[in-house]
């Protein structure tokens, strides 16, 4: 099947907010193992390319090898994550396992510069109330519970949903996509938790 060719029904309902949070927070999970295995990847090589004592090994701290290359490097990584399932059937494990899937508006399937546009317009608002939250952190107010609240701008994509007629967040939107909820086949049979 092509990036071209009709992935679902257009007509398929919106996905709800709480299924949204929900994938959202499985979907993190997810990407902090992904960081884990990313960093271990590039900290490993990075270590035996710089010339160190083996004396001072022990005192040698990772943030010698953090910086542009190393946040660069964990960007692409991270939106190669998203990417490779959303150009795939729509579906990162978070989006699958709430029978949810991303689809262009017109039912089609999104392609690599698409993805990249609705990555970035998501990331956006992580990155700058991570920034402010990294000034905050070296004011007299770092002991304020009203802290994490800076961490609002960072969902204020998802929450977009509870406001727009079509449950379309901001990155929906600006990359004219839309998260839909598609039922589960026939056969397929809800597990009974016990």
């Amino acid at each position: 099947m092509t990036n071209k060719e009709k992935i679902s029904n257009s007509n398929f309902p919106a996905a709800s907010f709480l299924s949204l949070l929900g994938c959202w927070l499985y979907d993190a999970m997810l990407l902090c193992a992904v960081w884990l295995l990313a960093g271990i990847v590039y900290m490993i090589p990075a270590q035996m390319i710089v010339q160190v004592d083996s004396s001072q090994k022990e005192n040698l701290s990772s943030s010698e090898f953090t910086g542009p290359v190393f946040y660069t490097y964990m960007f692409i990584f991270s939106w190669f994550f998203f990417a490779w399932f959303w150009t795939h059937g729509g579906q990162t494990l978070g989006l699958r396992s709430w029978s949810l899937r991303l689809q262009t508006t017109q039912g089609n399937a999104i392609n690599w510069t698409r993805s990249l546009l609705r990555f970035l317009i998501a990331g956006t608002p992580w990155i700058i109330s991570l920034f402010i939250y990294s000034k905050l952190l070296k004011t007299p107010y770092n002991d304020s519970p009203y802290i994490y609240a800076v961490f609002l701008i960072g969902f204020s994509g998802l929450l977009w949903v509870l406001v727009d007629k079509k449950k379309r967040s901001l990155q929906d939107i600006f990359s004219d996509t839309c998260i839909v909820k598609i039922p589960r086949p026939k056969n397929q049979k809800k597990q009974k938790l016990y």
